[in-house]
C-alpha cells in the first residue's frame, strides 16, 4: 500500500508525515528536516525517524564549502553523496528486515529525472514494502505513473 501526503512547497507536508508516525509508529524512514539562516534556507537534514538522528542531507549552494562531494544540484540546493551511500545503506536494511512501512520525504523532480531516492524507491517498490511518502501536489500523477502506483491513499 502507498500512502501520500502532499500539498504545495511550504505546506508543512514534512510534519505532517512525521505526526503520521508518531500517531502509528510502526516501520521507519526519513523526513527532511528544512535548516533556516535568518530568513534563508540553509539546508536539509535526513531525519530518522525512530531515532531523530540527523545528518546532513542538502545545503544551499552559497553555504557549501565544497569539502563534502555533491551528487546532484537542484536550483540553490546541493544534495550530499554521503547522505545518499548512508540512506541506501538503511533502506537495504529495511528491505533485509522486512521493515513496513518505509517513510521518504519527498519524492519530487530529482526522482522523475532518475536521480535522489529514485534508485531507493524501485528497491522498496520491487520488494512490496509499503510506503509512506511525501510528494508535492503538482507531481502525484507524474511519480504515480513513473513507479507504477495504481492505487493509493492520501494521508
Amino acid at each position: 500500500m502507498v500512502k501520500i501526503v502532499t500539498g504545495s512547497i511550504n505546506s508543512y507536508k514534512s510534519t505532517r508525515l512525521m505526526n503520521y508516525f508518531k500517531q502509528n509508529p510502526i516501520g521507519d524512514g526519513f523526513i527532511s528536516r528544512k535548516i533556516m539562516k535568518d530568513s534563508l534556507v540553509y539546508g536539509y537534514n535526513l531525519q530518522r525517524l525512530s531515532s531523530g538522528k540527523e545528518i546532513s542531507f542538502v545545503i544551499r549552494d552559497i553555504f557549501w564549502d565544497e569539502k563534502k562531494s555533491v551528487l546532484y544540484k537542484l536550483g540553490p540546493y546541493c544534495f550530499y553523496e554521503d547522505a545518499f551511500l548512508y540512506l541506501e545503506n538503511i533502506i537495504d536494511n529495511f528491505i533485509k528486515n522486512n521493515v513496513n512501512p518505509v517513510y521518504l520525504d519527498e519524492i519530487g523532480i530529482l526522482e522523475l529525472n532518475s536521480q535522489g531516492f529514485d534508485r531507493i524507491l524501485k528497491k522498496l517498490v520491487k520488494a512490496k514494502i509499503d510506503l509512506c511518502l511525501v510528494v508535492r501536489s503538482d507531481l502525484i500523477d507524474k511519480v504515480c505513473e513513473r513507479y507504477g502506483f495504481d492505487e493509493f491513499e492520501i494521508i
